[in-house]
């Protein structure tokens, strides 16, 4: 574990000092910064309430209050600079080494290649958990600064979101370390990763929608239909026609929920899908009670979501090892 924990160590300090950390880093914190300074009018309202929620194709009822409505904003960032970030770290992990040809004397010391492979990506990984908690952080005094009221603030579910958070991040990390060890060349790996990232958020949500609209057919067109009253007005019985649209809601929300499940199935293998809808279960809301769906029962939709997020994580990081682990070095 020793071995591991100094490459780990080294990975942290090589990636801290990288351009792409800091500007990432940087333009993250300003948006964040953006995001709190433009909202916080709204958000000086001490006021919580229900509010349906789509995005990335998850979907959900979450509970609103200025504090989590500020943490929503930051996790809505951070799908993308996060899985920009943690492909871009992992993207030349591998490769880097082999190009300047430094991976012969880092072998060369009493250190087994899983050793390598290990402690470069918990390396990153740190990396990657120092910014998340500098990013809340930011975010808390930020909120503090602009007088953002605290109320619905829970530790809890900030934990909650901090570590799916984590997750999603280290899903793109294991995607960029695959790929240094499928490309050999660092730019080339990298242009590879950024492109993975970017389809997963912005094109792969699209094409879903698309299909899952081809699905279910175009939106019903709904017409106004006419309703027969009988009033009694004194000792006359008045029969009044009335045209409503009532049942017209029904109908939509009908073709609205049946889209809704397409597209759920069909991002399927999206991880920003299911980072989106791990977050809007952390902050579930309850419309009888108006207020947060206790996280326990909240939580327990999302088992499924978490479960394919892990094996996105695994799966790309068991292809890195097989193939560090079988590469020729020359």
């Amino acid at each position: 574990m020793g071995a591991e924990l100094n490459i780990a160590s080294k990975e942290l300090y090589t990636a801290v000092k990288t351009k792409r950390f800091i500007i990432l880093l940087s333009t993250y914190l300003v948006f964040l910064f953006l995001t709190v300074y433009f909202s916080r009018e709204f958000s000086s309202q001490d006021v919580g309430y229900i509010s349906s929620m789509s995005i990335f194709g998850a979907s959900g009822t979450v509970y609103r209050t200025p504090i989590s409505s500020i943490f929503i904003n930051n996790a809505m960032l951070w799908a993308f600079f996060g899985s920009l970030l943690g492909v871009l770290l992992g993207a030349d992990a591998i490769n880097r080494e082999l190009s300047k040809g430094t991976i012969k004397v880092l072998l060369g010391h009493p250190v087994y290649r899983d050793q390598v492979i290990n402690g470069k990506f918990l390396g990153n990984a740190l990396a990657l958990g120092i910014v998340i908690f500098v990013g809340f952080i930011f975010t808390i005094a930020l909120a503090l600064i602009f007088g953002i009221p605290m109320k619905g603030f829970s530790m809890v579910r900030l934990l909650v979101l901090s570590l799916v958070v984590l997750l999603y991040t280290l899903v793109f990390l294991s995607l960029g370390v695959m790929i240094s060890s499928i490309i050999r060349s660092p730019e080339t790996a990298m242009i590879v990763g950024i492109g993975i990232s970017l389809f997963f958020i912005m094109v792969y949500p699209m094409i879903a929608s698309y299909l899952a609209g081809h699905m279910v057919g175009p939106m019903p067109e709904c017409r106004a239909t006419v309703v027969q009253r009988t009033i009694t007005v004194g000792t006359e019985t008045v029969i009044a026609r009335e045209t409503t649209t009532e049942h017209c809601e029904e109908i939509y929300m009908e073709w609205y929920e049946e889209k809704q499940k397409w597209e759920k199935r069909i991002n399927l293998l999206n991880p920003t899908m299911h980072f989106a809808q791990l977050m809007i279960y952390t902050f579930a809301g309850d419309e009888e009670t108006r207020d947060y769906l206790p996280l326990g029962e909240s939580l327990s939709y999302g088992i499924n979501n978490l479960a394919i997020l892990i094996v996105e994580l695994l799966f790309p990081f068991s292809i890195a090892y097989a193939r560090f682990m079988t590469k020729d070095l020359n």
